[in-house]
């Protein structure tokens, strides 16, 4: 069957992220150390955790964030620590507007929370514009990546099947569980290598 929804990965895909420049500016405005708040948010599974839907609001999202870190999180200084972490990649964006003028489908399935989902014009404009309501965080489907079902739900919230879908990321493992809940899978390594890829599977790019 012809790829008729491509569906990205968001971060180290479309945008190059850098935690360390997201975490420097929360450490800028609250005086915590650096590696503090990165044990407190990361390595405890508290992200991985709203990725996964445990934190389903804005509210209860920024609520653990403040729990974690003893203070307040405005979702203003979260908004700005994450706009500080993301550098567009041209390339990839300059590929996604040539599919954009074709008659495949792109989306986006980032392993993100409600707040990213609830900021996306405000932080990815480009990416937010393309992909339009095909834009989806892995916390809205109850689990994460590289879960085979997060794929499975979120294709038919996109009224979409497997062997007409490929999926893009980063991640190997990522990879892997699109593979397995039946997408066509592509590990994004550099961004030259992205077209030949997109390009052997029919796609007009």
């Amino acid at each position: 069957m012809p790829i008729r929804l491509v569906l990205f990965d968001m971060d180290d895909v479309v945008y190059a992220y850098a935690r360390a420049a997201r975490i420097a500016v929360i450490a800028h405005e609250t005086g915590l150390d650096p590696k503090d708040i990165e044990a407190r948010i990361w390595t405890s599974g508290f992200q991985d955790d709203a990725d996964a839907g445990l934190y389903p609001t804005v509210e209860a999202y920024l609520a653990g964030w403040e729990a974690r870190l003893g203070g307040p999180m405005p979702r203003e200084l979260w908004v700005r620590a994450r706009a500080a972490s993301l550098t567009p990649i041209e390339e990839t964006l300059s590929l996604f507007h040539r599919l954009a003028r074709s008659d495949v489908a792109i989306g986006v399935l980032t392993n993100n929370g409600p707040l990213l989902h609830a900021e996306r014009e405000a932080l990815v404009p480009e990416l937010s514009a393309i992909a339009a309501e095909r834009f989806l965080v892995s916390a809205a489907f109850g689990t994460r990546k590289p879960d085979p079902a997060v794929f499975t739900r979120a294709l038919d919230r996109l009224g979409f099947t497997a062997d007409e879908t490929v999926f893009v990321d980063d991640r190997i493992e990522n990879v892997a569980g699109a593979a397995t809940a039946g997408l066509a899978a592509i590990h994004f390594q550099a961004p030259h290598d992205l077209a030949p890829s997109l390009r052997a599977l029919g796609l007009p790019v």
